[in-house]
């Protein structure tokens, strides 16, 4: 298999292209870990928002109460994961704590999106004042439906 793929010498542990590889695969480890970090608190960020929405029923309250605490223990593995990850890096990246993550009540506020490869603190959908008119805009649509439904209802 080494004479038909060309391979003239094996990698040994120290070598360069050894070196090179490990890093680049911790790395790639140490990004995954980061990204599932991220989407797990960014849903956590959107749900607390979706909490403090008024005129939210009682019951939507409750389903997104019992979301946020099974997102809670996922972000806690998430979170041990990173630091595991993190540890390992050169130089190694500071470890988060489950109390820093608890702090962040925005998107703006979310430190770690700096590390990532892309920031999506600085996409459109991040910004207060466009996730509020999203809302009101769906909330018109679906206003706009219930009409047609109540006017075939009415008959």
């Amino acid at each position: 298999m080494e004479l038909q793929l060309g391979v003239e010498k094996r990698w040994e542990i120290g070598d360069a292209d050894y070196n090179q590889f490990k890093e680049e695969a911790t790395l790639g480890s140490y990004r995954a870990a980061l990204d599932e970090l991220e989407h797990l608190i960014v849903m956590r960020l959107f749900e607390l928002s979706k909490l403090s929405l008024s005129g939210t029923g009682y019951k939507l309250r409750q389903q997104i109460g019992k979301a946020l605490q099974r997102r809670s223990h996922a972000i806690c593995n998430a979170i041990i994961r990173y630091n595991t990850q993190a540890a390992l890096l050169n130089p190694p990246r500071p470890a988060i704590s489950w109390k820093e993550i608890a702090d962040y009540t925005f998107l703006g506020e979310f430190d770690l999106l700096r590390q990532s490869r892309i920031d999506p603190r600085r996409e459109d959908w991040t910004k207060p004042a466009q996730r509020e008119a999203t809302v009101k805009y769906f909330k018109l649509q679906r206003a706009r439906e219930e009409i047609v439904r109540l006017n075939i209802e009415m008959r």
